[in-house]
Parts: structure tokens; C-alpha cells; sequence
């Protein structure tokens, strides 16, 4: 953790220069990322379906409310909410990384082609919150699942608002990411069209 906050700081603070991030770490950090989403996330999700059934998950809900969260702890039975702590305290511990390495990386990679590099000064915001309210999500939503059938109180009531925030800041990051992409490929055809 200490490791990726450092690297998100040299990033951020090189951000108004070439990013120095060598094309062997995007590759790298690339496979790692699908080699993750297509391997452990099938995975898990199989365990996760035996465990706690096709029930929604907090983690997997863009907008809920308090008491669906109670509905989904409910849902889940005793065996289900061990496995889904199990789950957020494994697993879930190491994809936020993955993908905020791996949407940090491509947005720090491809602003370096981009001129006016200070429109881009905080897009790193972005992916750096998803992680930061991933990991609140999974705090409160495990609080949820140890203590129920009691309720949580204020935590029942803010993990809802973290998860939409954590979305809205993963959807952020791939839309910069698809609109840096899209720039890239339009100034492309630009530079090649033949002048009249």
C-alpha cells in the first residue's frame, strides 16, 4: 500500500511532465490486470455465488439504501456473511489495486502524448478515490454483515453513499481514460489528413 500511494504521488506530481513511465510497466501492469479479471474474478465470483447465492452485493450495487443492505445481510445467512467478509478481506483487498494501478498507468501514459497536459492535472483523482472509497465501502459493509442481525447505525446508513461514490469514481476513470484514447486517435487522423 505504501508502495502504490508513493507511486501515486510521483505520478500526480510529474503530471505537468512526460510521466517517465516506461512502456514495459503499462505491459506489465496491463497483463496483470486481465490476467486477474479473467482468472481470479471468475473465480471468486463462482465462490462468491455458491456462498452467499445470486443475491445483489453491496460491492456490485451502484444505488441501494440502508435497509437493502440489511436485506442483502439477511439474505446471505450466517455461512453467506462469512464468505463475504472472507471475500472483501481477501480478494477485494488486492482488485482495487489492480484496476487503479492499471487506470492510473494508461491515464498517466497516454497524457504524455496530449499537449495541454493541464487539463489532465486531476484526473488522477479519480482512480486514487475509487480505491480510497472501495476500501470504506468494504469497511462498512463488513461491520454490516459481522454485527447483524443488529443494526449499524450511521455506518448502515454512509456505506450506500460510499459505494455511489466509489462507482461514480471508477465510471470517471474510464471515461477519461476512453476520452484521452478517443483525443489520441482524432489528433491521429488529423496530423495525416493531407492538407488541400
Amino acid at each position: 500500500m505504501v508502495l502504490l500511494c508513493d507511486y501515486l504521488l510521483k505520478v500526480m506530481r510529474n503530471n505537468m511532465t512526460k510521466s517517465k513511465i516506461k512502456w514495459k510497466w503499462i505491459i506489465l501492469v496491463t497483463i496483470i490486470f486481465f490476467i486477474f479479471s479473467s482468472l481470479a474474478f471468475p473465480q471468486m465470483t463462482k465462490y462468491s455465488n455458491e456462498m452467499i447465492g445470486e443475491s445483489n452485493s453491496p460491492d456490485e450495487s451502484f444505488i441501494y439504501s440502508p435497509s437493502e443492505l440489511y436485506d442483502m445481510a439477511e439474505s446471505y445467512g450466517e455461512l453467506g456473511r462469512e464468505a463475504y467478509i472472507k471475500i472483501r478481506w481477501t480478494f477485494d483487498l488486492v482488485w482495487p489495486i489492480c484496476y487503479a494501478l492499471f487506470l492510473i498507468s494508461w491515464i498517466a501514459k497516454l497524457s504524455d502524448y496530449i499537449s495541454d497536459k493541464r487539463r489532465l492535472r486531476f484526473a488522477y483523482i479519480f482512480p486514487l478515490a475509487s480505491i480510497i472509497f472501495d476500501y470504506m465501502e468494504n469497511i462498512g459493509a463488513t461491520i454490516v454483515m459481522a454485527r447483524y442481525p443488529l443494526k449499524s447505525g450511521i455506518i448502515a446508513t454512509i456505506t450506500p453513499v460510499i459505494s455511489f461514490v466509489k462507482w461514480v469514481s471508477v465510471a470517471g476513470s474510464v471515461l477519461i481514460l476512453i476520452i484521452l484514447i478517443i483525443s489520441l486517435i482524432l489528433a491521429k487522423f488529423k496530423r495525416a489528413k493531407p492538407e488541400s
